[in-house]
């Protein structure tokens, strides 16, 4: 307990709770990012497209950059594979 008071005493109060609440809101993140990308790809599925034009789609989701929106990726691929 004399940690994380020396901790309080060094960095600030609001630095420390700020990288509690991380630390324990990171799991969480993670969770609700797996269980939006698969909605995503049963969603797609139960649409009728196929496996490889959702696999691009979570591609795209996955590795996204933030230099563009992510439905405009997804907008391109998705009519990509309907040119197809």
């Amino acid at each position: 307990m004399g940690e994380i008071f020396g901790y309080i005493k060094d960095f600030g109060f609001p630095s420390v709770v700020a990288l509690f609440v991380l630390l324990r809101i990171e799991p969480e993140l993670k969770r609700l990012n797996h269980a939006i990308t698969s909605l995503m790809v049963v969603t797609a599925k139960s649409n009728g497209m196929k496996g490889e034009d959702v696999a691009d789609i979570v591609r795209v989701v996955s590795q996204s950059s933030g230099r563009r929106r992510v439905a405009d990726q997804i907008d391109g691929v998705v009519q990509s594979a309907k040119k197809e």
